[in-house]
């Protein structure tokens, strides 16, 4: 399972933990769900402004992320980002799991 972790302080995103693999039914060696949240994730990172504001850290099946400085642009990444998670785990509830921590 996909566990995504975050924690919000002052309205703004300040950490984003996310680790596991969906272990969603493979076809050909790919598991979809697997694949939705890696698209979500990498391709919303890639939309940070300044990534001097964060601490990174991105392996397979494992991503975290710390905020040093928010911002606007980039905590509405960050909460899109949880929000595409979200909608993925309405569907996909025994493969990811998001939670406030």
């Amino acid at each position: 399972m996909i566990q995504v972790k975050y924690y919000i302080e002052g309205g703004f995103i300040k950490k984003l933990s996310i680790q596991g693999h969906a272990d969603f039914c493979k076809t050909n060696n790919l598991d979809v769900v697997c694949a939705c949240a890696s698209s979500i994730i990498i391709g919303g990172l890639n939309a940070i402004d300044d990534d001097k504001n964060y601490q990174m850290t991105l392996n397979s099946g494992d991503v975290k992320v710390e905020v040093i400085t928010s911002n606007e642009h980039d905590d509405v990444v960050l909460k899109t980002i949880i929000m595409q998670l979200k909608t993925l785990e309405t569907k996909y509830s025994k493969n990811i799991n998001v939670k406030l921590y």
